[in-house]
């Protein structure tokens, strides 16, 4: 719409400043104005605080894990502290070596059983093989030979006799009265004895090599052989009773029964009779028989043509004083006295060896 002149009523256009016929000044209208354009403050605002938050995460949480995870460790994390001394006991005699080897070291020493030793455990491969560095730097001890413990005095050494156990036995961490139990052993499990103590105990090697007490040792070391037998035997008849008597039995039977099939056989002539004959007369028949007799290790039985043998593991010497201690008149010469047989107890030779070292023999 356009504006009217005020001096003289002409019409004019609405921008105009004066009118078009009179010439005088027209009231200018106020021009309505277009709207403004949105404002990008606040967009531009909000992008900046979010990317504020961002990276204040980022700085809190991502950056410091990835810097957790590859630093550096400082010095106290990564050096273990020194491992500590402990203190070990020998068990026997040591040697004391310049390397934690037994072969390509030399000898620097020995320690005798009982010594107190000090040091740093050098873990070996497999168990067992580990080593002690002297916390004096004067040499290496092989752990085999070391035990926690102080062991007790030895009043009879078995120098490792191996014994296989006839009956679950315990195996004791020391003599004392509070010991722990260290382990169980099995029947069949071999054990390695050590010798006895004055309290009556056994000190044993077990199969991993560590050390252990079995109560009761005297009643053990009885029947190391195996479970106990009774020896009846009368020197004058050769007459052995009991179980032992049994076993000659049984070998008595089977000699018999071996025979009445040798007799009972068809052969083509006389010579091959006599030939059959051969082969089995006068020959010996062995049944083995593990069994113990007061410490004596029973190995086995003979029947001979005209005799009767029992085996033992042990030497003549301790044979013959452990029957002698059993109220048998025994010789010097091992010669059972005041018999019209033979009967004595002697080395055993021939295919006896095989059996044990020492016979003991009664017969014509």
């Amino acid at each position: 719409m356009g504006q009217s002149c005020a001096s003289c009523g002409s019409a004019n256009a609405v921008r105009a400043l004066f009118c078009g016929h009179c010439g005088a000044a027209l009231k200018a209208r106020p021009v309505s104005r277009a709207a403004p354009k949105r404002s990008r403050v606040m967009p531009v605002a909000a992008l900046l605080i979010l990317l504020v938050f961002v990276a204040l995460y980022f700085w809190l949480f991502v950056l410091d894990d990835m810097q957790n995870g590859s630093a550096t460790p400082t010095a106290d994390q990564s050096t273990s502290a020194p491992a500590a001394a402990q203190i070990f006991f020998t068990m026997t005699e040591v040697n004391i070596r310049d390397k934690a080897t037994t072969a390509d070291s030399v000898i620097l020493g020995k320690l005798p059983r009982g010594s107190q030793v000090t040091g740093v455990v050098q873990p070996g491969s497999p168990p067992g093989d580990g080593w002690v560095a002297l916390s004096d730097g004067n040499g290496f001890v092989a752990m085999v030979n070391l035990s926690p413990s102080k062991p007790p005095e030895l009043i009879t050494l078995l120098n490792d006799q191996p014994w296989i156990v006839d009956m679950p036995v315990d195996v004791w961490a020391t003599t004392a009265s509070d010991s722990a139990l260290i382990d169980r052993a099995r029947a069949d499990t071999t054990l390695k004895l050590v010798g006895l103590t004055a309290d009556n105990f056994i000190e044993v090697k077990l199969p991993d090599n560590r050390y252990g007490y079995l109560a009761d040792g005297k009643s053990i070391l009885a029947r190391l052989g195996g479970k106990p037998i009774a020896i009846g035997f009368n020197p004058q008849t050769c007459a052995f009773s009991g179980e032992i008597g049994a076993e000659f039995t049984k070998i008595g039977a089977r000699l018999r029964a071996q025979w009445q099939a040798l007799e009972a056989k068809e052969y083509a002539d006389e010579a091959a009779r006599e030939k059959a004959y051969a082969k089995v007369e006068g020959k010996s028949s062995y049944a083995r028989l593990r069994r113990s007799f007061d410490g004596l290790s029973l190995t086995a039985l003979g029947q001979h043509y005209e005799s009767q043998s029992l085996y033992f593991a042990d030497p003549p010497a301790k044979v013959i004083a452990v029957f002698r201690e059993n109220g048998f008149n025994i010789g010097p010469d091992g010669i059972f006295r005041a018999t019209e047989l033979y009967a004595g107890i002697s080395s055993t030779r021939g295919e006896g060896t095989a059996y044990g070292q020492t016979e003991l023999s009664c017969g014509v």
